[in-house]
């Protein structure tokens, strides 16, 4: 199913440049998909502390390389049973403690909210295969787009101070719309 309203779709951009770079083929992409954990903490660690730009390096280096694994597990033919569950659990993992990070900046209720609301859209993505059908990208709030907004709400921090809690919030009535989204697509399309 096509994946669109998400910035999943630059997934495309990524991926034709990575395809200039040479000598991907040697990496492993499970060891590529741990390392996601890396920028991960560092973009929480630095929403925590107030660090801007740093936050923006770490989700930016986070959706490459959660780009990056899938690109090299494809492309090169390495794709691994352990690497389908490395998949979900780190890039699972990595949301978490990306948005933990928001915690130094905004009320816990409402981080808290936002790190539920984006694993039942991640849940809401891949039950499809369970009942028959297939994995749901659609956003506006997939992992893609949950980080991007992310990044460009920490840039924007650099110049204009930002509510974090109202950034929260947008993260939560996002997410609602992903997950109803995504669901009901399966379901029309395990119906057709």
């Amino acid at each position: 199913m096509k994946a669109d309203a998400s910035v999943y779709e630059g997934k495309r951009v990524i991926r034709r440049a990575l395809a200039l770079i040479p000598g991907l083929d040697r990496l492993d992409p499970n060891v590529v998909t741990v390392a996601i954990l890396i920028p991960a903490v560092v973009a929480g660690v630095s929403l925590w502390q107030g660090w801007w730009i740093l936050a923006a390096i770490g989700a930016a280096g986070r959706m490459v390389l959660a780009t990056l694994d899938g690109y090299i597990a494809e492309r090169f033919e390495r794709r691994t049973p352990l690497g389908a569950y490395l998949n979900r659990i780190v890039t699972e993992v990595a949301d978490a403690i990306v948005l933990l990070g928001l915690l130094g900046q905004a009320d816990a209720l409402w981080v808290t909210l936002a790190i539920a609301a984006a694993w039942i859209v991640n849940v809401a993505g891949v039950l499809g295969p369970v009942a028959g059908g297939s994995i749901q990208w659609t956003g506006p709030a997939g992992q893609a787009d949950r980080l991007a907004i992310v990044l460009g709400a920490s840039l924007v921090a650099i110049v204009w101070p930002i509510d974090w809690t109202i950034l929260c919030g947008l993260i939560v009535v996002l997410s609602v719309i992903t997950a109803t989204r995504r669901v009901s697509r399966s379901v029309r399309e395990l119906r057709a």
